[in-house]
């Protein structure tokens, strides 16, 4: 009976990657998991920080437990209780409730065709509401191009904060690059991403020092003259593993294998996939018709091939963004696949 393909290659990752991993953790443990208050670096930590700059070029990085923290530390340090903020109707449930547990008032944005938020649409409702901060996600690695809402932005005094959980670029030429554009960006290095720690694991990023130096401070468990702190870091351990995580992705050249299984995807079956030419592929989607969408998860189950929905709508009359979670399939694409396997059993389905 054959392996199931599944969507999270944890298992696999750890199978093949084990000794790697081992000794970044042994590596790591000849240092402290972390200072009196959390924020002295440790070697692992300063490599990761060299290594994201070398990928996604601004200036000041923090590490920290996950990218919901990441989140909730960012809307603290650009925005009051009682602020109104605009996110996106479709996403992962952090996006929504970051921002409510910070005490923000939030509205939601429709999306378009790539499954981001409509930047159309996101311009009417900063004219309207006058947020004190907007919120772009790049959804399944698909990365928006912000310098489209800048001006706008500017205009009306609005902060712009991005979500780049399941986009972390590495050797991908974009146009727009990260933080080019935001006040600041969050990033998730859990072990669902790539790359990713063993467990849990996330930063920010910005290129302005006043707001790296608010970050700080929030993020240390420190109360200041900005309001109560947290405590949220990303241990030694997490940092040596992430530092060897990447290292596997380059030397193994694991994102162009990633795109190899989209493009497989793209060019064999008969699905609609996400428009938008700035894809890494984090995520690989097809849309098909709703009542139709359960017969074709199963489809691809009969094959192993382990298909799921992905997100329900953070706000369900929102018309895009329920017609996306009634239509979105995932299916998995990461480099673990052996891609003459896919095609037997996609074969066999189709």
């Amino acid at each position: 009976m054959p392996k199931a393909i599944v969507c999270t290659p944890h298992e696999a990752r750890i199978n093949k990657h084990r000794r790697e991993y081992l000794k970044a953790v042994h590596e790591s443990m000849d240092f402290p998991f972390q200072s009196e208050d959390g924020r002295d670096p440790s070697p692992m930590h300063q490599q990761l920080e060299v290594t994201c700059k070398r990928f996604n070029p601004i200036k000041y990085w923090q590490f920290t437990n996950c990218c919901t923290d990441s989140l909730q530390i960012a809307f603290h340090v650009l925005c009051k209780p009682g602020d109104t903020v605009i996110i996106p109707a479709y996403g992962w449930r952090a996006i929504t409730n970051a921002p409510q547990f910070v005490g923000l008032n939030v509205v939601y944005c429709d999306i378009d065709d790539t499954g981001n938020v409509d930047l159309n649409q996101l311009k009417d409702l900063i004219v309207q509401y006058k947020p004190t901060a907007v919120l772009i996600v790049h959804n399944f690695g698909t990365i928006v191009d912000i310098s489209k809402i800048t001006d706008i932005c500017v205009l009306n005094n609005v902060s712009i904060i991005e979500d780049a959980a399941p986009s972390f670029v590495m050797n991908e030429s974009y146009k727009y690059k990260l933080g080019s554009y935001s006040d600041i960006v969050c990033f998730s290095f859990d072990f669902t991403k790539s790359p990713g720690c063993l467990g849990a694991g996330g930063g920010l990023a910005t290129n302005s020092e006043e707001l790296f130096n608010k970050i700080k401070t929030v993020g240390s468990h420190i109360t200041s003259t900005h309001g109560i702190g947290t405590k949220s870091y990303l241990d030694t351990i997490a940092a040596g593993v992430l530092n060897t995580d990447i290292k596997l992705i380059e030397q193994n050249n694991y994102r162009q294998h990633r795109v190899n299984i989209a493009t497989y995807y793209i060019n064999n079956l008969p699905y609609k996939t996400l428009s938008g030419e700035n894809y890494i592929f984090h995520r690989f989607i097809i849309l098909t018709d709703r009542d139709k969408k359960q017969a074709v998860i199963e489809k691809f189950k009969s094959q192993k091939i382990l298909a799921k929905s992905v997100f329900d709508p953070n706000i369900s009359i929102l018309p895009r963004a329920n017609e996306f979670t009634e239509t979105a399939i995932e299916l998995p694409c990461h480099q673990f696949i052996d891609i003459n396997d896919l095609d037997s059993r996609i074969k066999k389905i189709l």
